[in-house]
Parts: structure tokens; sequence; C-alpha cells
């Protein structure tokens, strides 16, 4: 079976038709290209991302981008990642901070705004946004930023620090990072993010990610070192000791979403190999399909939730089932699909082999599951949703 030419299935070729109707010519590009080419060093994914006007998605459309809500999203992401786990798993970090600007700009600045020009500019000029906001600690100081922003004479601030696995790393046109503020004022010891030109004197890259999966997502350590920026560039926040306030908790909640969807992507194309394979068991790929519709279904459900505009702390609860059930089942679907492909497939080519891989990798993006457990079980006890395990 010629990797060029498999066959999507009825999971996957609705969402399709629907990314390439947003994004025209992307998914017909990624189809002629092998999967590996396209997960290896040098992949052209990010490129071709940019090129159809990808980073504008969830930009509001008033601001020159596409505006989807968050079940659009997911399928959008859906779609990309069967064809590029990569490109799933580095575009839902710029979406996570494309997300953090638009919440907080509606609601402390208005739509009208001139503070939405960086977010037209990136629809407009096809920017990639890195977000470095979390630290991928635990334990009582993980939302303290250990890079910080020491504000200087001139009002404006230097940044020091650096943040590790950092997707789009070498592809970013912006940073956008959660840093400890150093002052003189009210705002010590606060937390805020700072928005930096990734081509701006001090920023620099350096090799972290040592693994063969999910290399084109570009996850690589950030350096600031000395890095001046004006005090527009840096958005107040909270302090730490606060835990997450509602706008960080629906930014939260947009990205345990879409990286369900990502990761629910490699099971898909694992899928989509096994439907188009000669003389598949159907009954076993009917079950593994229902599997699959259901993991599908519970993030559908997040997302529809979180579209109602329910309050935030109900979405992240959604959200947090979802996430839940589909690190659960995952990695077992994912070695089911493959083993319906059969030994030969696993031996003869890498590509089962690595969706295997790939899956896997939705255990490491916080929360972990035993805290998400939890918290979800004290949630339907009565008590408030402990969100601290972010």
């Amino acid at each position: 079976m010629s990797e060029q030419r498999r066959r999507m299935s009825a999971f996957t070729e609705a969402d399709a038709a629907f990314t390439d109707a947003l994004l025209p010519g992307l998914v017909t590009q990624l189809e002629g290209i092998g999967l590996m080419e396209l997960e290896g060093e040098g992949s052209p994914v990010l490129d071709l991302f940019r090129k159809a006007k990808g980073p504008g998605l969830l930009i509001p459309a008033r601001h020159g981008g596409h505006g989807l809500n968050c079940r659009d999203a997911l399928r959008v992401q859906s779609a990309l990642a069967t064809l590029s786990p990569s490109l799933g798993v580095g575009t839902m970090m710029h979406h996570l901070a494309v997300v953090s600007f638009v919440e907080y700009l509606r609601v402390h600045v208005g739509d009208d705004a001139p503070q939405w020009a960086l977010l037209a500019s990136v629809a407009q000029r096809d920017h990639l946004l890195a977000s470095a906001s979390s630290e991928a600690r635990r334990g009582s100081d993980a939302l303290v930023p250990r890079t910080t922003a020491t504000r200087q004479e001139d009002g404006g601030y230097v940044l020091n620090g650096s943040k590790k696995p950092c997707s789009l790393a070498r592809s970013m046109d912006i940073l956008t990072s959660s840093v400890l503020v150093r002052s003189d004022d009210e705002q010590d010891g606060t937390v805020a993010l700072a928005v930096i030109p990734a081509a701006i004197e001090g920023v620099g890259v350096r090799p972290f990610w040592h693994s063969p999966v999910l290399v084109a997502a570009e996850s690589e350590e950030v350096v600031l070192d000395q890095v001046h920026i004006p005090a527009a560039m840096v958005i107040p926040g909270g302090r730490p000791e606060r835990g997450m306030d509602e706008l960080q908790v629906r930014a939260w909640t947009w990205f345990e979403v879409l990286a369900c969807g990502t990761y629910l992507g490699t099971a898909q194309s694992l899928f989509d190999r096994a439907a188009s394979a000669p003389r598949v068991d159907r009954r076993t790929l009917g079950e593994l399909a229902a599997e699959l519709f259901v993991c599908r279904s519970a993030c559908e459900r997040a997302a529809a939730t979180f579209d109602s505009g329910v309050a935030a702390g109900t979405a992240m609860t959604e959200a947090l089932l979802a996430r839940l059930y589909v690190e659960e089942r995952l990695p077992d679907l994912c070695a089911r699909i493959a083993k319906l492909l059969g030994g030969l497939a696993f031996v003869t080519g890498p590509e089962a082999a690595y969706l295997v891989s790939a899956s896997r990798a939705l255990a490491f993006h916080p929360p972990r599951g035993v805290s998400s457990a939890e918290a979800l079980g004290e949630r339907f006890t009565g008590a408030p949703l402990d969100l601290s395990i972010f």
C-alpha cells in the first residue's frame, strides 16, 4: 500500500475536507509527502502550515483570522495531526499562545483596543507563536516561573532564563513566556506574560529534543540572556499563590481539548491504514472504530460545552474528563490497531511503530493523569475543582 495513496476513513475524511476548505491546498500537500519525511529533520510541515494561513485559525475574524470556535478547531487539529503528528503538536502550542491573548484582550481591553494589532499582524503575516508558559515542574512552586523580568530605569524589562522543551523553537516569530516580575513596586513577585520577538538580541536556541519522535515539532530549549523589551510587551498577571485565574483556565481548557484531538490523530492515522489494508478483520476493525468514536465524542462534548459559554470551571471539568479518558485508552487503542495491521506492516516500514510511539506523548503534557483523576473525584464529591494540578 502506497504511503501517499492511503485511503482516509470516515473518521478523517470529513475533517480533512473541512480543513481543506479553510486552508486550501494544505491537506493535499501533506498527503503527497511520506509520513517519515513530514516527521523528520528538515520537515516542511511548519512552513506549509504558515503558507496556508494556518496561524490565524483561532484569531477572531474581525482581526483578520478565521475565528474558529473550540469544536471546529478540534476538527482541524485532528485532521492535521492525522497527517503529521509533529504538525499537530507544534501548532497546538501556537494556538495556546493565541487563545491566551484572545481571552485576555477580550476581558481587559475590549474588541476595539489597539492591543489587538499584534494578533492582527500574526494573522496578516502568518507568524508562528511559541508558547513557553509551563516548566514541567511539580510541587508548591510549580506556578512560579524561573524566568525573570527585571524592571529597568527606562521602564522596560530585562529577561533572563530558559524554557525547555519549547515547541516551534526554530520556526517561531514570536515567543510568549511566563515570567516572574522583579521590580520595586506592587508588581514585584507577580507572574506576567512576556511577548518577545524571536529575532531580538539575547534570544537563543539550544538542542534539547534527542528523541526521534515528534522531531518536526521543534521542541528545543529557548534561552533568554539579557533580553531587553519595553514595558508594553509585558502583560500584567497575578500572584502565583492565588493559582490560575478564569482567563488562564479558559486558555488551558482550549489546550486540553486540542491536545486530545492532536494525539487522537495518531490513532486515526493508524486506523486509516488498517481500514485500507487488504483482508483486515472486519469485526475487530468495527470494535476499534467504536472505541475511537467514543474518544472523539468525549472531546467533541468538551469542546461544545466550552463553546456554550459555561463557567470556566465547568468547561475545564469536562475537558479534563475527556483528557483522562483519552489518555487512559489511547496507548492500548493504538497498540491494538497496530496489531490489526499485522506484523508485516510493523517490520517492513517505520510508520506503524512511529505512530504508536507518538501517541504516548499525550501523557507528558500537564496535568498528570493521577492528579487529574484525584481532582475530578474531589469535584464530584462537591469540592471545587483543584487547579493546582497544572
